[in-house]
């Protein structure tokens, strides 16, 4: 049993360490005694041990105002106040804020300790398995919500006192609810129990790991020294996503993405909102950024945390204060090298933030609903420039825009497009509407109905980012798609990987038998396209044939000679 005594008089420790021997003549006791509270953190220490004897009078120190701190911090760990006299108002103080039994030491006697101890191991005991329930998760073992925001508040105190650094990781499973779908939930239980063992391995034991709920994460690490420290933790937690994980004859891929805080020992002011805040904007650039990926929040969120909530509400605003603009990028078809569609890309340009990438204002326009409101702007800008180019003696051409699932979700998406078609008099075929792999296989069941019906009415559905998600072949075949657009991914990766060409063409094999057409973007070379085997249907995308540009110099790019841009990649 270990045993830790906060006690100043050396006298007092002694004839302690002597009637413990008594009281427990079978059993190895174990002690340490602090004769100091002040040069030792006792927040962090006392939950080591089994038991805690405290001192009433210690120096400066009251023995009751230890415990009282320390129980607000819910330590499960029994705490004894020691006094030398028997004082009825103490006693009553005592048990009121926490303490499991109330000792004076002159009257203390081997029978009696052991009796106290034993009570005291018993209550807690109890409280603990109450507390499991309370703070723990039944599938994984590991912390709940509830106790890691109680653990984040004490390491903020502990951190703040001691200068060191603290992280916080906020992780989510990606693809964990096709593979569900997929598999059934008791694999996906197998992945969420595998993943937080092997967190739980990773870390050290006064760091901690809590299950969010549903397949997210979090791992709390502090008391490092330099930041450096923290990326290590990092790499190590990157490396479990690894190894495959096996679940009865099946061989499961888990893949993580991880946003990651960092509170600096300058930081002192920062509070468990803005750590939680951070990394979860954070965790949204990594999912945005392709998944199975890493993000540190950024720095200017770190330094101005409140600067998150005027950006929220500045995008709220982006449509009515028509800060929002659309580039195009165009889409070259593959056999006459001729302009045969593009993709409408949102660029937003506030008054007051500048310039803001799309990787950091679209999550979390997701996040805030507002995706919503500029969807459906999008849609309306993209019709109102396909219909001013077709007055103006343009060839009609398909307008590529990326819709999110919330979009579609939204009970009036089906109809807004129908109303906006009519709006302007445009044939359904030259909308083309892109869902990424992930989104519509993660979203299936709320999402397929509304893309039938859009279908039905003749608008073309692409399913962009295709060979980075988890589809279902099956489900593939029996949905309304058109094309498929390979992610860049491999593309960039074509001259220089084997694995990634064979990748490639098994799409391109796979399109041509489900009567698809191929899109392939990330073109920048036409060295590229030579190891490519692509259908005179498919359509190419890049820089090679340009990067997205305003409205007005896409103009200027559908005036120019076919016969130069063929030139340029024969």
């Amino acid at each position: 049993m270990r045993v830790l005594v906060i006690e100043d008089d050396e006298v007092d420790y002694l004839k302690l360490e002597r009637t413990f021997a008594k009281a427990f003549p079978a059993r190895a006791i174990h002690l340490k005694c602090i004769s100091n509270p002040a040069g030792h953190d006792l927040y962090a220490e006392i939950p080591k041990y089994d038991i805690c004897l405290i001192d009433q009078n210690i120096g400066v120190h009251s023995g009751l105002q230890i415990i009282h701190d320390i129980a607000q911090n819910d330590c499960l760990t029994p705490m004894i106040l020691l006094t030398g006299e028997n004082n009825p108002m103490i006693d009553k103080k005592a048990s009121e804020i926490g303490a499991s039994d109330y000792l004076v030491k002159d009257d203390l006697t081997p029978e009696l300790l052991n009796r106290s101890v034993r009570f005291s191991l018993a209550q807690k005991d109890h409280e603990k398995k109450l507390t499991k329930l309370a703070f723990i998760d039944g599938l994984t073992g590991l912390a709940n919500r509830t106790k890691f925001d109680q653990a984040l508040e004490l390491s903020l105190q502990t951190t703040k006192r001691n200068g060191t650094y603290l992280a916080l990781l906020m992780i989510d499973l990606d693809n964990f609810k096709i593979i569900n779908d997929t598999f059934g939930h008791p694999a996906g239980d197998k992945i969420l129990k595998e993943t937080a063992q092997r967190l739980q391995n990773t870390i050290r034991e006064s760091d901690l790991v809590a299950r969010f709920g549903g397949d997210e994460f979090c791992v709390l690490i502090n008391g490092y020294q330099q930041e450096h420290d923290i990326i290590l933790v990092k790499d190590k937690i990157m490396d479990i996503f690894n190894a495959p994980i096996h679940f009865e004859q099946q061989i499961l891929s888990s893949r993580g993405s991880i946003g990651i805080a960092i509170m600096t020992p300058e930081q002192t002011e920062r509070k468990a909102s803005d750590l939680l805040r951070s990394a979860d904007h954070a965790l949204y650039r990594a999912k945005w950024n392709g998944k199975n990926a890493c993000e540190f929040s950024d720095n200017n969120f770190n330094q101005n945390i409140t600067k998150i909530g005027e950006f929220e509400r500045a995008l709220k605003n982006a449509v009515t204060h028509q800060e929002l603009e659309l580039y195009f990028q165009p889409k070259i078809n593959s056999g006459t090298r001729e302009v045969c569609g593009t993709e409408a890309l949102l660029r937003w340009n506030n008054q007051d933030l500048g310039l803001i990438a799309p990787n950091d204002f679209i999550p979390l326009a997701e996040r805030s609903a507002s995706i919503l409101n500029i969807g459906r702007w999008v849609i309306e800008e993209a019709c109102t420039k396909l219909r001013q180019w077709i007055d103006d003696g343009y060839t009609p051409l398909p307008v590529a825009v990326n819709i999110s699932p919330l979009q579609i979700q939204e009970e009036t998406f089906v109809s807004h497009i129908q109303e906006t078609l009519q709006k302007y008099d445009l044939d359904p075929s030259l909308l083309e509407l892109e869902i990424t792999e992930t989104a519509l296989m993660e979203n299936w069941n709320h999402l397929s109905s509304r893309l039938q019906a859009l279908a039905e009415i003749g608008c073309l559905w692409v399913i962009d980012d295709f060979g980075v998600g988890y589809s279902s072949l099956s489900r593939l075949k029996d949905l309304p798609i058109n094309k498929i657009k390979l992610d860049r991914f491999f593309t960039t990766k074509l001259e220089t990987s084997l694995s990634c060409q064979k990748i490639c063409n098994i799409v391109t094999l796979l399109a041509k038998e489900l009567d698809l057409i191929l899109v392939v973007e990330g073109i920048e070379r036409s060295s590229q396209i030579d190891h490519l085997q692509i259908l005179d249907k498919d359509e190419l995308q890049g820089f090679l044939f340009s990067k997205p540009v305003p409205e007005y110099e896409f103009r200027q790019f559908l005036t120019r000679e076919n016969t130069s841009l063929a030139q340029r990649v024969n």
